[in-house]
């Protein structure tokens, strides 16, 4: 089926890379149809009838099945009517004008409008030079703003957005109830967007506070998973684990300074080489100055991601040799 993503403006790659990896991850073959940067709209055709994995993605705004493009919106309420399940519906456009006249001509095919809950959201998005984009949406809920970290019954000033959070999960290549790791757990975001998703969680901590933190806020969303004390550099066993993804807690655990910390970054690499099997992702988000000797991994990807005027961090995507 054919399918469009209405990508967020937060980052230039993110939300195509989120996507792309969901896919891989998931097992679903996908080609490009056509993309429109400037609007970030992106058409995929997915070998799949269950678009279920786009409830994963954190970079999409909006995403749908793909119904058609023309400068013609009658010919496209047309095409709509061939595709759209009977009873109500509702249109989402920028342009209140293109709202109002594709309401109208889907009204004449013997729809009812109901802007409150439709059977049927029809998302809209013009192209000056090829017309309309129509695609019926996939609804997503995601709450991120609900699991911010200061609404946790544990609260840590490092603890990461729930957005980002659910970036690195997905980044790995995951699919539902493959095993990931986070060995520096602290506060749990990472294995809470994990949990959410139905991935099977393991977290990890030096800190036996951060331990108790976790578990509360893993409880207090309804998640079970198996959180200890323990080192990061002395991961075991091998194969567990589908993935690793992690925020390292530099700056607020005793043994990172500034002298250390790429000593620091290097033994953990090499920890988590022996725990993953080969062709295996770790993904970790680090200060935007670092740099990675990736001994045992292949640098797949890294983005730079703004955070706020003071702080940028940067992405490593790492697969296993």
């Amino acid at each position: 089926m054919e399918l469009l993503f209405n990508l967020s403006g937060e980052h230039p790659e993110l939300p195509k890379a989120e996507i792309f990896a969901v896919l891989e991850g998931e097992g679903i073959p996908y080609r490009i149809c056509s993309e429109n940067k400037e609007n970030r709209i992106l058409i995929l055709d997915v070998d799949t009838q269950n678009p279920s994995f786009i409830e994963r993605l954190a970079m999409t705004k909006k995403a749908g099945e793909f119904i058609g493009i023309s400068k013609n919106l009658n010919e496209l309420a047309q095409k709509l009517y061939e595709r759209m399940s009977e009873g109500t519906f509702s249109v989402e456009s920028e342009s209140q004008t293109t709202r109002e006249r594709l309401g109208e001509e889907i009204w004449k095919l013997g729809f009812t409008v109901d802007l409150l809950n439709p059977n049927s959201r029809i998302l809209c998005f013009k192209d000056n030079q090829k017309g309309y984009s129509i695609a019926i949406e996939t609804p997503v809920e995601r709450d991120f703003s609900d699991r911010k970290p200061q609404n946790r019954p544990y609260f840590h000033p490092t603890s990461i957005n729930p957005k980002i959070a659910r970036v690195l999960v997905n980044l790995a290549r995951v699919k539902r109830d493959n095993a990931v790791l986070d060995p520096f757990c602290g506060t749990g975001g990472i294995l809470i967007e994990a949990g959410l998703m139905g991935i099977q969680f393991f977290g990890s901590d030096i800190d036996e506070k951060m331990v108790d933190g976790c578990v509360r806020n893993l409880e207090h969303y309804g998640l079970k998973g198996e959180i200890t004390k323990g080192n990061a550099m002395e991961l075991t066993p091998e194969g567990k684990f589908d993935a690793i993804v992690t925020d390292p807690p530099y700056g607020r655990s005793s043994f990172m300074t500034e002298r250390n910390t790429k000593k620091f970054y290097e033994d953990f690499l090499f920890s988590a080489s022996k725990i993953l099997d080969s062709g295996k992702y770790l993904v970790m988000i680090l200060p935007d100055s670092s740099e990675l000797e990736a001994k045992g991994f292949e640098i797949k990807e890294k983005y730079s991601l703004y955070v706020h005027k003071s702080l940028t961090r940067k992405i490593f995507v790492l697969r296993r040799k």
